[in-house]
C-alpha cells in the first residue's frame, strides 16, 4: 500500500463523533437509544462501537427518532441490527412521556423488524420511573420443533415474530438447565436460516422463571439478557398455544420481571402484550 493511501485509510479509522444518547432501562433490559440521525448503512457499525465503550454498560443499541406533530408524538426505533424489540418499543413511549412532561398517555410506535404501528401505555411511577406496556405484534407461526440436545431430543416451540424468532422451550429446571449447550444446540439447528435476530426462551412454568439470550446477525452479538419483550411474548404465545387457553403471567428474569399476556379464540392468537417497568436516565453524550 502506497503511504499516502495508508495515511488517508488512519485518518478515516480515528475520526471521531459525538452521539447524544439516552439510557434506558426496561427491567433490565438496558438499551442505549441514540438521538441523532444516522444513514441505515452505518447503524450496526456505529452500535458495535458505543456497546464496546468503557462508559456505558448496555445490551441493545436503538435509533431513536421522535417528532411532535400538533398534539401527538411521532416515535420510530431501528435497532442496531434492524431486528424487532419489545422492550425499545415500550421505552420509547416511556421517554416521549418524559419528554412531554406527561404522567400518562398512549403513545403509537413504529419500530424495524415490524410493519405494524403499536400502541403503548405509560404511566409515571416516580421521576424517571415509569409503567410501560405495548400491544406486541401476532406471532407469523407458532410451531414445536424437535431439536437434538446432547443426544436426547427435546421439544421447542418456535415463534416467528416480526424480525425475531424465538425458541421457547418449556419445562420443569429449565430455568437452571447448561444454557450454553442448549445455545449451541439452537445455533446449530439455524444454521441454514437467514434470521435477522433469533433467541432462545428458557421458562420454567413451576415458578414463572424464564432465561432469555438474543443473536443479532448483523451486529454479530450474542447477550444472555436481563430481560426480553419479544422473547416474553414469545413464551406467553407459546403457552397459550400449547394449552390453546388465555395467559396472563408475570415473569421473572435476571434484571427484573415482564409481565406477558396472550388472549386466544377459537385456537386463534388475537392479543399478546408485555409489560413493566423502564427506568430512563437524562440525556447524554459520548465520543465514539
Amino acid at each position: 500500500m502506497l503511504l499516502w493511501q495508508r495515511s488517508r485509510l488512519e485518518k478515516r479509522e480515528y475520526v471521531m463523533k459525538t452521539i447524544h444518547y439516552v439510557l434506558a432501562d426496561p427491567s433490565g433490559n438496558t438499551t442505549v437509544f441514540v438521538l441523532d440521525s444516522a444513514a441505515a448503512g452505518e447503524r450496526a457499525v456505529l452500535a458495535a462501537k458505543i456497546l464496546r465503550s468503557d462508559s456505558i454498560e448496555a445490551e441493545q443499541v436503538g435509533f431513536l427518532a421522535i417528532n411532535k406533530i400538533k398534539h401527538d408524538f411521532d416515535l420510530r426505533v431501528d435497532m442496531m441490527g434492524g431486528e424487532f424489540c419489545g422492550n425499545a418499543a415500550r421505552s420509547a413511549a416511556a421517554y416521549a412521556a418524559m419528554v412531554e412532561g406527561a404522567e400518562k398517555g398512549e403513545y403509537m410506535i413504529s419500530c424495524s423488524g415490524c410493519m405494524e404501528i403499536l400502541k403503548a401505555s405509560v404511566h409515571q411511577r416516580a421521576a424517571g420511573v415509569y409503567d410501560a406496556s405495548i400491544e406486541m405484534p401476532l406471532p407469523q407461526s407458532v410451531d414445536a420443533v424437535i431439536i437434538d440436545i446432547d443426544g436426547a431430543p427435546c421439544r421447542f416451540f418456535r415463534v416467528v415474530l416480526p424480525g425475531i424468532v424465538h425458541f421457547v422451550f418449556i419445562g420443569k429446571g429449565a430455568a437452571a438447565v447448561n444454557r450454553n449447550i442448549f445455545w449451541r444446540a439452537v445455533k446449530t439447528y439455524v444454521s441454514d436460516e437467514n434470521y435477522a435476530a433469533y433467541g432462545l426462551i428458557l421458562l420454567d412454568p413451576t415458578i414463572w422463571k424464564m432465561i432469555p439470550a438474543v443473536y443479532v446477525k448483523d451486529t454479530h452479538t450474542l447477550y444472555w439478557e436481563h430481560s426480553c419483550g419479544s422473547g416474553s411474548a414469545a413464551a406467553a404465545a407459546a403457552i397459550a398455544y400449547m394449552g390453546n387457553r388465555n395467559i396472563a403471567v408475570k415473569l421473572q428474569q435476571p434484571g427484573g420481571v415482564i409481565a406477558a399476556a396472550a388472549v386466544v379464540v377459537k385456537g386463534e392468537l388475537q392479543r399478546v402484550m408485555i409489560g413493566g417497568e423502564v427506568k430512563l436516565e437524562t440525556e447524554k453524550i459520548i465520543e465514539v
